[in-house]
């Protein structure tokens, strides 16, 4: 399989590439080389490292989304080179890895597997579940590619070995979101037939271990997922998939163990600056501490570092700092009230930059020492957020990372323990969904109300973060020995949820807790807020009667604005006409935007 490794992004491959071209055409027409080709292997290697393969993807992430959706802010201050500025001709395109993890591997290799590989195997009938789960991933794939671009090779892609296609016509997602719905539910169908010959993926499914219940609830549920977010747009259609969906007997993700959770391979996160600069460069914001601290959530801790005013950082540094502070001013916690509570988040508003809140991550004091020589310290004031979430024990080693910015290397395991993880859908992530949509319908949906789903989903939520915090080897989750250990148990999720602020339920609660549990998943939090204009902007993101707000973001007299789509990726010269005709029917649609450059357009399900 190593020879797939040279094709180039499946579907614009040029004369120029003519030996991979042959290497391809040989995998698909020499018999002995496909009949000894084990489909598992295939599909492990088709999913490899889901969604992020790279440092690219990870760095990209918290660089952009997680800033845009406000659960991070850049060290030296809110960047507004991430917004959209119509004033300044500022355009900014997000980036996700989709369009490219498409055609370059998962589309690319999950189509090869489903199209050439079972069907030449000799044992191809004892595949099927396997060609079943494939096809249910490779569709999720191409439908988070579309529902962020709009428009891409489709049904014409990945055909240059097959048919000679060079230059593959674009599909619009206007024409195939049904034929996604479609897909989804012929090959959860298939899986729900029962045969006692089918092969299993076990190991080679880091999804789910070939548990194939898992997959069909995922695939269930998936479809109510992709049909909700056209809730505007064919809002006949979102009902009747759902109607579909629910009366389906397998039912949807259920509980925190049908979570399809990707469990990586990858060793890249280990030792690298543009990796750990998560952990110095980013603080989290205020609007996400407001919200965790208001309501006294149990996942604060877990989710968020305190400060420097005072001790008790599990870091013997800036405990040392905080043994200055307290020292030659006494009477700090009056002085700076502002920052005596451990917990704060810097402003994530553009404007706030040259504040003393908001212009470092570090606040610099005078004071003479014992012998009246004038000195300064530094004290950290914005709290970081916990990046063992996202890099292996924080960041250990770096030559930018200093040593202030770690946790101590008490709290270090073995890197070859932790493994790093992509969620695709949680349960708690369904329960909002659900709750979202029982409380629209003024009914009870799967069996539970709104508030009933929306109090699951946060006891969900709640329980997720404690076991991926252990997984991950938070300090305050599962060590002891921790400054702040301070994991989360039923008695502390019962006592926020006896707060009145989640007795009663609406939808800016129900999409403020979303918010929260989508940390892991910054991308869907972003097409949440496209898609119900919720958490709402306020100038000052302090909470209300239980609902969240992000910060208003603005540059002096502009307002800026958060991207709601990609500008469509560029094909090689040769496919220029069918990415032009493309784009130009695009730009036909209502709400796009006058070019591909202009992201504060949207795509056509992301009505007003």
């Amino acid at each position: 399989m190593n020879k797939l490794k040279c094709i180039l992004v499946g579907a614009f491959a040029t004369l120029a590439l003519t030996s991979c071209l042959d290497e391809f055409r040989e995998l698909n027409t020499n018999p002995e080389l496909l009949g000894s080709t084990d489909p598992r292997n295939v599909f492990t290697g088709a999913t490899d490292n889901w969604n992020n393969a790279s440092r690219t993807h990870l760095v990209s992430k918290y660089s952009g989304i997680m800033q845009q959706m406000q659960y991070v802010v850049f060290y030296n201050g809110a960047q507004e080179n991430i917004y959209v500025e119509s004033v300044g001709n500022r355009h900014p395109s997000p980036y996700l890895p989709y369009y490219n993890d498409y055609f370059e591997q998962i589309g690319l290799k999950l189509r090869y597997l489903v199209n050439t590989v079972i069907p030449s195997n000799p044992e191809s009938e004892r595949y099927q579940n396997i060609a079943a789960i494939a096809n249910i991933l490779e569709t999720y794939e191409a439908w988070l590619m579309f529902d962020v671009v709009g428009a891409a090779p489709y049904t014409e892609a990945f055909k240059l070995a097959t048919e000679g296609i060079r230059t593959p016509k674009y599909d619009m997602y206007k024409d195939l979101y049904k034929t996604f719905d479609a897909k989804i539910k012929t090959n959860v169908e298939l899986l729900q037939r029962v045969t006692d010959n089918q092969y299993n993926l076990d190991k080679n499914d880091f999804f789910y271990k070939g548990d194939e219940a898992k997959w069909i609830k995922f695939g269930n549920t998936l479809r109510i997922k992709m049909a909700q977010r056209l809730e505007k747009a064919d809002n006949d259609f979102f009902k009747s998939v759902l109607n579909e969906v629910l009366s389906n007997p397998s039912g949807i993700i259920s509980n925190n163990e049908e979570s399809c959770i990707y469990s990586h391979s990858n060793d890249y996160s280990n030792n690298t600056d543009d990796v750990c600069i998560l952990t110095y460069q980013y603080c989290a914001s205020r609007a996400l501490v407001n919200f965790l601290t208001t309501y006294n959530d149990p996942r604060l801790p877990l989710l968020i570092r305190r400060n420097g005013f005072g001790k008790g950082n599990n870091n013997k540094l800036n405990d040392e700092a905080a043994d200055t502070l307290i020292k030659y001013y006494p009477d700090y916690q009056i002085q700076f009230t502002q920052w005596k509570d451990r917990y704060v988040g810097m402003a994530a508003n553009p404007d706030s930059v040259s504040s003393d809140w908001s212009g470092s991550s570090y606040y610099t004091l005078p004071y003479e020492d014992d012998k009246g020589v004038a000195r300064t310290m530094s004290i950290r004031h914005n709290s970081q957020i916990e990046s063992r979430f996202y890099v292996k024990n924080g960041g250990k080693v770096g030559t930018q990372v200093t040593a202030r910015d770690k946790e101590d290397e008490a709290y270090d395991v073995s890197q070859e323990s932790i493994s790093l993880f992509t969620p695709l859908i949680t349960y708690p992530e369904v329960c909002f969904m659900m709750a979202e949509i029982a409380l629209k319908a003024g009914s009870s949906q799967a069996g539970k109300n709104a508030i009933t789903w929306f109090r699951d989903g946060i006891q969900a939520s709640m329980l997720q973060y404690q076991k991926w915090a252990e997984k991950m080897k938070v300090p305050s989750a599962m060590n002891p020995n921790s400054d702040n250990y301070n994991p989360i148990t039923t008695d502390k999720i019962d006592s926020y949820l006896r707060q009145s602020e989640f007795e009663t339920v609406t939808l800016d609660k129900i999409v403020s807790q979303q918010w929260v549990n989508l940390f892991m998943r910054p991308e869907e939090a972003w097409a949440t807020w496209k898609r119900t204009g919720l958490p709402a902007f306020k100038d000052q993101p302090i909470p209300e009667s239980g609902i969240a707000f992000l910060e208003t973001i603005r540059k002096g007299e502009n307002m800026l604005t958060i991207p709601r789509r990609l500008a469509l990726t560029a094909p090689n010269t040769a496919n220029l006409d069918n990415y032009n005709a493309a784009l130009q029917e695009l730009i036909a649609e209502p709400y796009y935007g006058m070019g591909v450059e202009n992201t504060e357009g949207r795509i056509w399900w992301d009505v007003p």
